[in-house]
């Protein structure tokens, strides 16, 4: 799912500064190519997918399909850096805490083995995806975009960047 981009963050900065036109085209450009993941992700939403989950009472999140679906959404700014020093461009994600355990509840956790999952992950369907990147939602609606939105992404960034340089080596 992640694809590298060095200098993309300095590219960024030296958009808001020097061309925010550019800058708010770009963001535009890469929410357009993230806008159908999402909303295909929000279709995949369906109701409650074990009986007591909807319930009130206790910690566990309830689940209610509009606010899973309310959750999704993406961002077009870069993040904080992780512990390892790596940025993100642009995210998807499921705000909701219900929508967050519904995407990847089942996974493998570390030091568990692969035959053994919880009964209620089993209950809630198949993941989608690869290795550690897969899930219900998010997950699914990227793999059936077949790479279509990072290119979009990347390309909208390199335009930028080429754009930028012939601008900034006119003045």
């Amino acid at each position: 799912m992640p694809a590298t981009v060095r200098g993309g963050v300095e590219l960024r900065k030296a958009l808001r500064n020097f061309a925010p036109d550019l800058g708010k085209e770009t963001q535009k450009e890469i929410a357009n190519a993230l806008k159908p993941i999402v909303k295909e992700a929000k279709g995949f939403v369906t109701e409650s997918p074990l009986s007591n989950w909807a319930r009130e009472g206790g910690k566990f999140p309830i689940f209610n399909a509009q606010l899973v679906k309310r959750g999704i959404g993406y961002k077009t700014t870069p993040s904080k850096p992780n512990r390892r020093g790596f940025t993100s461009l642009a995210q998807i994600r499921n705000m909701s805490a219900a929508g967050a355990i519904y995407e990847t509840a089942g996974r493998r956790a570390p030091g568990i083995k692969p035959s053994s999952r919880p009964n209620f992950a089993e209950a809630m369907g198949n993941l989608e995806g690869s290795g550690k990147d897969r899930g219900r939602l998010i997950f699914r609606a990227f793999e059936n975009d077949y790479g279509n939105a990072t290119k979009a992404v990347l390309k909208a960034i390199d335009n930028a960047g080429k754009t930028f340089n012939a601008t900034v080596g006119k003045r």
